[in-house]
């Protein structure tokens, strides 16, 4: 392909030359420089991560006697993924229950003795220190059925805990022990990933570190490798300011808002970054760009009102598609070569055969 193609360039100059030759004219096409903001395109390969990732662990030590869910399936939140064996987790909630009812009994008649005594106290049938005694063991009935209460109420918290919980709607990314098995609190028991919610995270060249930092000049689009025709609703979410020391880049997050079910962690995504500067510059086509071995770029300018072609040195700030973007100024309104600029020697007189504007 690359002889094709040489060999092609080599005949259209031939041809010119040999038109030029006949009419004394070098027959030239031309376009004139396109005048605007800077902007620059940047493409990036994105890898898709999960924003919310869990590996659960039990409160509690015990025997594992159920397990509901494996690796796939998708639970919400507050649903029951695993139980322990809670026999005597039971057993302690109903002595606490015991326990409670038995003090709020007590309570009950230590306030019917007390009540009785002010009873007989108005009518002078009955001791003043037997009614403070009567007062103050109410006062003790009532501190023994808070500490029972207490006491029900942390055992039903530990029976609680031997029923493991979704905390969020996920899917279970991994299955890590089974039922028989016993466990102590911290095992991780499953991982649970939130696929709703995912990141889409990049890794750019630190040179661009400050053009990031001004988000309204940055238009962000991206595109899932599984779906490629379809763009994605993301935003920049974060920058990193971590750089990788070896690959000199640092980390661009994406928030990427996407219920469709096709993506999910792990995947990978197509980003465009659309850099845009607030400065005037210069794009001519790429075509009209000619590089020499010592690393000089050049173009070929022919100037209003003038048939002759004038060789100017440029310096190539960056590609942008087929266009090329320049830091320097050109003649005003002059017209750049992109056809016949090969065969060209300074202040040749030219013949433009098509002015594309």
């Amino acid at each position: 392909m690359k002889r094709l193609f040489a060999h092609g360039l080599l005949t259209t100059a031939l041809v010119l030359g040999l038109i030029a030759e006949a009419s004394g004219q070098t027959p030239v096409s031309v376009v004139r420089p396109q005048t605007g903001e800077s902007a620059e395109t940047l493409r990036f390969t994105g890898n898709l991560t999960a924003r919310q990732v869990a590996g659960l662990s039990s409160q509690e030590s015990g025997l594992i006697a159920a397990m509901h869910v494996d690796a796939g399936d998708t639970v919400e939140s507050d649903q029951v993924l695993v139980e322990l064996d809670s026999g005597l987790a039971e057993q302690d909630v109903a002595r606490a229950t015991a326990a409670r009812d038995e003090a709020r009994a007590a309570l009950d008649e230590a306030r019917r003795l007390a009540e009785e005594a002010r009873r007989l106290g108005n009518d002078r049938f009955f001791p003043e220190t037997e009614l403070r005694a009567r007062e103050s063991g109410v006062v003790l009935a009532e501190a023994r059925l808070a500490r029972a209460e207490s006491e029900l109420s942390r055992e039903r918290e530990r029976l609680d805990r031997h029923r493991l919980r979704a905390p969020f709607d996920g899917v279970i990314g991994q299955r890590h022990v089974e039922r028989g098995e016993w466990i102590e609190p911290g095992t991780a028991v499953v991982e649970l990933v939130k696929v709703d919610e995912l990141w889409l995270d990049v890794r750019v060249p630190q040179r661009y570190w400050a053009d990031l930092g001004r988000m309204d000049g940055v238009t962000v689009r991206a595109w899932p490798d599984v779906d490629p025709d379809r763009e994605l609703d993301t935003r920049v979410q974060a920058r990193v300011p971590v750089s990788d020391p070896t690959a000199r880049t640092f980390l661009l997050r994406l928030l990427v808002n996407d219920d469709s079910g096709i993506i999910t962690p792990g995947m990978s995504a197509r980003v465009e970054l659309v850099l845009e500067r607030d400065e005037a510059t210069i794009r001519v086509p790429r075509d009209a760009i000619l590089r020499y071995p010592d690393g000089t770029t050049t173009v070929w300018v022919v100037e209003a009102g003038s048939d002759q072609a004038h060789e100017h040195a440029v310096d190539v700030r960056r590609n942008v598609g087929d266009m090329a973007e320049l830091s320097d100024e050109l003649p005003a309104d002059a017209r750049v070569v992109t056809r016949g600029n090969e065969i060209l020697s300074e202040g040749e007189t030219v013949r433009i055969v098509e002015d594309e504007g």
